[in-house]
């Protein structure tokens, strides 16, 4: 039941995402549409299509995915980011 219950590696592997996503495109130089955008959106894409990988091979059960989930929308919301930003990365992350 303990195992169960630890979410340490969801939330290590969490942290891991947003440092990234904070590393690549820094809350002050989100750019609005167009072709640094599309330079920014490619960067991200790469760096979730890995953490998408990782996730769907952890074996994290519904407890875990729900912490890991909630760490990235959780810190990125901390960190200034967009609402609308952190719906589409979370749900890209997760899907």
């Amino acid at each position: 039941m303990l195992k169960w219950l630890d979410a340490k590696g969801a939330e290590s592997q969490a942290d891991e995402a947003v440092g990234e996503i904070e590393r690549l495109i820094p809350k002050e130089e989100l750019a609005p549409a167009g072709a640094a955008r599309k330079k920014q959106v490619a960067k991200l894409t790469t760096m979730i299509d890995r953490h998408r990988r990782l996730y769907s091979s952890s074996g994290y059960n519904i407890y875990q995915k729900a912490k890991f989930a909630n760490r990235v929308k959780w810190r990125l919301r901390d960190g200034g980011y967009a609402d609308d930003f952190i719906d589409s990365v979370v749900r890209l992350l997760i899907i």
